[in-house]
């Protein structure tokens, strides 16, 4: 496992879980302890890993986007630009998607962790074992083991040393999404069922007991300062706050 100056946190849950407003909190209670602490999200962070986010969570927008910006392009001359377009993918396919942004994303947290920054992940490989090794059942198909060598290969060994998983629930998620604007849901949200995500909190939970030191459960339905109470001893711990 490679080792750095800074340290590395994920966050992770289901959609609506809190993810970026525990992000924030963790970063502003380290930076008040004169830690250096950088919010990032995956999957993006870097060039490649922001236009394959726009692909894997908005492909009714980026898909068409792409093809508008490279008509005319005698490289493209093949495409038929008329054609609506059909965005449905393979599970397999996400997969990938999801492991060339993770590569592109290990490089840009390995360089910024060696300067003794600290990142606070909003998700990381855990939202792949969960969501395409669940959801989309590929841990069943193809075997969690590989699935997690496609992590190590993509990541460079380099692993989250404390990660927290906000749970609360499909039905809690539901009425969350509710209150938020149709152009905030994403492909995820609108194309995947309750039973998807039954699946992805089950395999979270999985981890959870397969690696209790790393992966801690958190109670994410609480309001937003409970919820970094119950994070907040682990930092303490973590970083030598007293």
């Amino acid at each position: 496992m490679i080792q750095t100056e800074g340290r590395l946190i994920s966050l992770e849950g289901i959609e609506c879980s809190g993810k970026s407003t525990q992000s924030r909190l963790i970063t502003e209670y380290l930076t008040a302890h004169d830690i250096k602490a950088l919010p990032m999200h995956e999957p993006g962070g870097t060039v490649y890993g922001e236009a394959l986010r726009a692909v894997l969570k908005h492909p009714g927008i980026a898909l068409p986007a792409v093809y508008r910006a490279v008509e005319g392009n005698e490289d493209f001359a093949g495409l038929d630009f008329k054609a609506e377009l059909n965005l449905k993918r393979t599970a397999i396919t996400e997969l990938f998607l999801f492991e060339a942004v993770r590569a592109e994303y290990a490089n840009a947290l390995i360089e910024i962790l060696s300067q003794g920054i600290s990142v606070i992940s909003d998700r990381l490989m855990d939202s792949t074992t969960a969501y395409q090794g669940g959801g989309r059942k590929l841990n069943q198909s193809l075997g969690k083991d590989l699935i997690e060598r496609m992590h190590r290969i993509a990541m460079q060994d380099l692993w989250p040393d404390k990660t927290f998983f906000l749970h609360i629930g499909v039905e809690e998620m539901q009425k969350r999404m509710a209150t938020q604007s149709d152009d905030k849901n994403s492909f995820f949200e609108k194309e995947c069922g309750p039973d998807f995500y039954q699946r992805a909190e089950k395999v979270y939970f999985e981890i959870s007991h397969q690696e209790p030191e790393r992966f801690i459960v958190i109670d994410g339905k609480l309001p937003p300062l409970e919820v970094f109470e119950q994070i907040r001893p682990y930092l303490d711990s973590l970083f030598g706050i007293v």
